[in-house]
Order: structure tokens, then sequence, then C-alpha cells
């Protein structure tokens, strides 16, 4: 029978019934093709229906998959037989979760009735955080299993339960419609939408992005008991009306949303199903867009916010927006707080701040200390950690700085940070040593800065601190910001590169992945930022990480403290002149990746010199004063020594043929294997 005959038939039908009830007859006949005919009493008909009755099934096996994140192994699920009103018909089937997947599976399940509860109980993996829940959750799913065998247990199938219990038993809709309006109202909550033909109870977590984000909305950084009371109070909250009308609920979920790291959420649950040997085939970036378009349509107001004043107790607050520049001095002098104030609730804060150069970012003043947990100093990682011990309470201590430094924030619990921010150190324009700027000026020419990859305020009336790639001082004899590093890899420098009179460079990385054919330093290092220059050289080095760099001619002149130039680089000739190191600084020359033709090196003062490794021609060491118990000279290349004072002794790893010292008092020359 076609569709237009079936409507013409069941409109028949109707115009019929409605005819002999209002001429009050109480019988009806209906007649088959073969002559006989069936007699009905009108009053017994509830309705009439061109499909046939749900008859009692077996089903051979009755499977799914239970997964807020997936459900741990021996994880309890009931199958419950509901009668059409959605009320238990005492039939229960009892199974466990088999695996860490969530998977379940009952055999030989004899159905006497088409609608179905089922009731899953049991801990389960927490996507958000990647580990496994603190505490059993309850999930339910309610559906029609007349052409399935198998239905999932998720957040979508918990949250329309109630909504579609009352859609039936009190709006009298069939569980289709019921299903469909239950489920569409319960999505709008999040502003989602799934095709009419696609049931909540068959999506998987592990292939679904609108169920994963769902799930993560719910899950925020709530314990397991926080989790099954926001479940419960939405369902409650949504059960008449399908829409959730209180502004607490909203918030909560908007509070969990905000802080959510998709790209980690994606790892866990990666990891997680690895070992599973299934696939996660949800990227970090179709999470994002379903939580972005959450909260941006949604019209929940987010309460959960961690505020950070513009001042706080003992001054400026560094952690506000608007502070990212703060003055150097000795200690004590300029004083800034750490504050920061957490509301109620769900909420937490830690916050790392790490030096961005060679030395500590600064310290704080341990009597000062209101609500945070501060950690040692790491020298490794050069940082300390401070953690807000008590919500409700405002957090704040004294800092001051020495360095530019990065502050990471972690907000609510995340693993990753929420906010990062640079802090420089530095002021307005006066403070930074102007000839500084004209030199570095003169730099940016020479190596053609308009091309190069990054350029950020160079040449620039901005502070010096804020040029892409340098890093500043407060140096207190001339009460001047002078520039302490200047890093500048794989920079698209080029052409023939001259630094001068930069004087307190300790950090110089200019040749990494950049095509620079020439490097002349000179008068840069002389004025560390300690008076004790043993602890600080001009650390002239390659980065491995990036292209080889060959240069015509390194130029190093007028320099003061230790000289390294190692990595893996090299260069047609060296030349290192009236350079001032003091008894205890080396120059060091060491690593086979460096590669050198001729390397000079005159009218200098040093502790010793030291070449063994390194790949040189000819080493000329001429006109140099050595001071010190260690006064000494070892090279492992062809080298001649000329007119050097204050050796103890002079040693070479190659054969005797290849030393020669003239002019110069010794006392003890060995070479080969002497």
């Amino acid at each position: 029978m076609n569709a237009k005959n079936t409507l013409r038939t069941f409109l028949t039908i109707v115009f019929v019934l409605g005819t002999l009830m209002a001429n009050a007859q109480t019988k009806i006949y209906v007649h088959k093709k073969d002559g006989t005919a069936v007699e009905f009493n009108i009053a017994d008909l509830d309705s009439i229906s061109f499909t046939a009755p749900f008859t009692a099934t077996t089903k051979e096996a009755f499977s799914g998959y239970v997964q807020k994140g997936p459900y741990l192994n021996g994880s309890s699920v009931n199958i419950i037989q509901l009668d059409k009103q959605l009320n238990q018909t005492g039939n229960v089937f009892s199974t466990t979760i088999i695996d860490n997947s969530g998977n379940f599976e009952q055999k030989n399940i004899n159905f006497t009735s088409k609608f179905v509860e089922l009731k899953a109980d049991g801990y389960y993996f927490n996507e958000v955080k990647g580990e496994n829940s603190t505490g059993p959750l309850t999930l339910y799913a309610l559906a029609d299993i007349s052409d399935f065998n198998s239905v999932n247990i998720n957040i979508l199938t918990h949250l329309e339960r109630q909504r579609l219990t009352y859609l039936i038993q009190n709006n009298e809709l069939s569980f289709s419609d019921a299903k469909k309006q239950a489920r569409s109202e319960m999505l709008n909550i999040f502003k989602f939408t799934l095709p009419d033909g696609v049931a909540s109870e068959s999506l998987d977590i592990a292939n679904d992005a609108l169920l994963l984000a769902v799930s993560v909305i719910i899950q925020g950084q709530l314990s397991t008991s926080d989790v099954s009371e926001l479940l419960a109070n939405i369902s409650s909250d949504i059960r008449t009306d399908g829409r959730l009308d209180n502004p607490i609920l909203g918030s909560q979920l908007m509070n969990n949303a905000a802080y959510l790291d998709c790209d980690q959420i994606i790892y866990n649950m990666q990891k997680k199903y690895s070992g599973l040997g299934v696939v996660v085939n949800v990227t970090g970036n179709e999470l994002k867009s379903y939580i972005e378009q959450f909260m941006n349509n949604c019209g929940f107001k987010q309460t959960l916010g961690i505020t950070y004043p513009e001042t706080g107790k003992y001054g400026p607050n560094i952690l506000a927006d608007g502070v990212v520049m703060v003055k150097k001095t000795e200690w004590g002098i300029y004083e800034y707080s750490v504050r920061a104030e957490l509301p109620a609730g769900n909420s937490s804060l830690k916050i790392v701040i790490k030096s961005d150069g060679a030395y500590e970012w600064g310290g704080y003043y341990p009597s000062s200390v209101e609500n945070w947990l501060i950690s040692s100093y790491d020298n490794n990682l050069k940082s300390n950690t401070f953690t807000v011990y008590e919500n409700e309470k405002p957090a704040d201590v004294t800092v001051t700085f020495s360095n530019n430094c990065t502050i990471e924030y972690y907000e609510n619990g995340a693993t990753t940070p929420t906010k990062v921010k640079k802090l420089y150190i530095g002021g307005d324009t006066a403070e930074d040593d102007e000839h500084e700027r004209e030199m570095l000026i003169a730099f940016y020419q020479s190596t053609n800065g308009d091309n190069w990859t990054r350029n950020d305020n160079w040449c620039s009336d901005k502070p010096i601190s804020l040029w892409y790639g340098i890093e500043t001082y407060y140096h207190a004899a001339s009460a001047k910001n002078r520039v302490l590093s200047i890093k500048l890899p794989n920079n698209n420098l080029t052409g023939s590169a001259y630094l001068a009179d930069i004087k307190s460079l300790y950090d110089l990385n200019i040749l990494s992945g950049n095509k620079i054919e020439s490097l002349s330093i000179d008068n840069c290092g002389n004025e560390m930022p300690n008076d004790d220059l043993n602890n600080y050289h001009l650390s002239f080095y390659y980065d491995n990480n990036y292209s080889p760099c060959s240069l015509k001619i390194l130029k190093i002149s007028n320099t003061n403290g230790y000289i390294c130039v190692n990595g893996n680089l090299s260069a047609e000739s060296v030349i290192i002149s009236n350079c001032n190191l003091s008894a205890q600084e080396y120059m060091y020359f060491d690593l086979p990746s460096t590669k050198i033709g001729t390397l000079t090196v005159s009218d200098c003062t040093m502790g010793y010199f030291f070449a063994d490794n390194s790949i040189i021609g000819n080493i000329t060491i001429d006109n140099c004063t050595f001071s010190g118990s260690n006064a000494h000279i070892y090279v492992g290349n062809k080298t001649l020594v000329n007119n050097c004072t204050g050796l103890r002794y002079i040693y070479s790893s190659r054969a005797c043929s290849d030393l020669t010292v003239t002019n110069t008092v010794c006392n003890d020359v060995r070479c080969g294997n002497q």
C-alpha cells in the first residue's frame, strides 16, 4: 500500500468511526478480502495503527558503550524494560562493562517491550584532566530498541531523559516525537544541533566532536560529585519546559568552558584510546569550534573569574594586563606586587615567573607573603612558582626585578598556561643608553634589517628592551638600561655585520640560521652586570638547531671577559685583538664542528688559551700576556707562539714540527706524546 492510499484509508476510518459514534453505534465490522468479517466493540478501541504491534523477541546480543569519558572495566550496566508510559515492568537485566573503552554486552535477552532504560554506574576516564575519576557517576539512556541491537549511554542521553519522560507522561507525545523534541531542546542549551536521523544514543565520544564538547563543558574542572550534582540540577530544570532557566547553572557551564584546554583534551583522549587500539577522530580545532560556538551564543554569563587589580598592597601589580614594564635597580628600590583575587567556588591559580636572561628574574620578600605558596628558585628552569593557597582571600607579595621575565598564568586547574605575558626591564626612552641605541641601529642597517623575518620595534623610539631579540638590564653606575643579550637566530640576517660599543653584552646568537658574510665585534662585553668579571663572559656560539653558517671573517676586538667560539660554524679567518681577560678568564675553541682557516690572536691578556678539538688550519698567538696559576696554551692545530709572556707551559697534541715558539720564555713546552 503506497503512502497516498494509506492516508486515504486512515481518513476514511476516522470519518466512519466519527459517524458511528455520533449515531450511537456500538460496533464496527472489518471485512477481509475472503468475505469474512471481524467484529469490534467501538468502546474497546484505543488506537488504529498500520504497523504491527511489538511482540516479545529475543536478541542474541545487546550491546553499547558507556561514555562520559569511557567508563572503566567492571562498571555496572542495568537494562530495564519499560511500558509505553516509561514505567518499569519489573524485567531487569544486569551486566558489566568488559573493557576500558566502556563496552558492554548482554547475550540472549528476551524483550517483552520495545522501550528500555539503561543505567550505568561506575568510574570513568576524565578526558579534561587525563585521569580516572575520583568517584563513580551514574548515567542513563532511554531508547526504543525495536530495530536496534546497540544503545550507547552518554551525557546527551542522560540530559534528555527526564524531559523525554515528562513529554510522554504529561503531553501524551509518542516516544519518537518526545525523543526528537527532548533532544532538540537539550542541545539548544549548548546552541548545538544534530540531523533528525541521528539519535543521541548512536554517538561515540571518540568520533563525535559535539558529544565530546558537551561532555567536557559539563566536566570542566569539577569533581565527580559536582558533575553528578550539575547533571541532576540541569535535568530537573529543563524537565517541564525544555529550557535552562536557572542562570546559576548556565554560569557554571560557562565557567567550566572558559578554561578548557582543547588540545590537551584531545591528547588525553588519544593517549587513552591508543592503548585500546582505537583511533580518536576528533581534532583540537573541531572541539575548539564547538566550545567557542557555545560560549559565543549560549547567553549565559561567566562568573568564575580571577581578577588582577592594577595595584596591590606593595605597588603596581605585575599580573595586571597594563603592567608590561618594570624598573630594575639595586634590591628593594623599586617594589611591585604579585596580587590576585579569586572568587568562591572551584577556582585556583598558579603563577610561574621565569627569567628570560642568564640570571635570576629577581626575588620576593618572604616577610610580605600573603596567601601564596612560593617554591624555591629552580636553577634549571630559572623560575619560581606562586600558588594561591585559599580562595576568597587576596594573595599578594612584594617582588623586585633583575631581568626581563615571562609570566605564565595557570587558572582553574589548567595544566598549560591560560595566559602568558612578557615583563620587561626598562622605562621610558630616556632611560636607555642612547649610544647603544645608535650602535644597534647601525647593526640593523649592516645586516639588512628591513628584510629580517622579525624586526619588531627595531629603530623605533620604544624602549630597547621591547626590540625583538634584545634583553636589557639596569646599569647602576650609568643609571641607564644596557643591552645584555642579542638573540636573532634564523631571522634572515645578511651582509657584513658590525657590532660595537655594547659594553655589557653577555650573550650573542646572531649567526644561527642566518647568512652573514662577515662579523666584526668591537668594544663589547667590557662592563658586566657584576663587579666579579670571572662570572661573566662574551658567549659567542652557534645553535646547532639551525643550518650551518660560513663566514669569510670574524673579528673580535677590545672585549673583556671569556671568549667562547663554539658550534656548527666555519670561518676563513678569525682575528682577535686587544682583548683584556683576567687571570681566571680564557679563550676557548673546542667543538669539532667549529672550522677555521686561520686564527690570529694578538695584543691580548688572558688566563689561558684552549683550542684542541676545533679544526683550525693555522693558529698565531702574538704579543699576548698570560697570568695566573694556570697560565698556558693548549692546542691541537699547527701553531705559532711569538713574543708572549707569563706562560707556565705550552702543549700541542700535534707533532713537534707543527708547534713553533719564538721570542717567548716558557720552561715547559711539550708536543705530540711528550
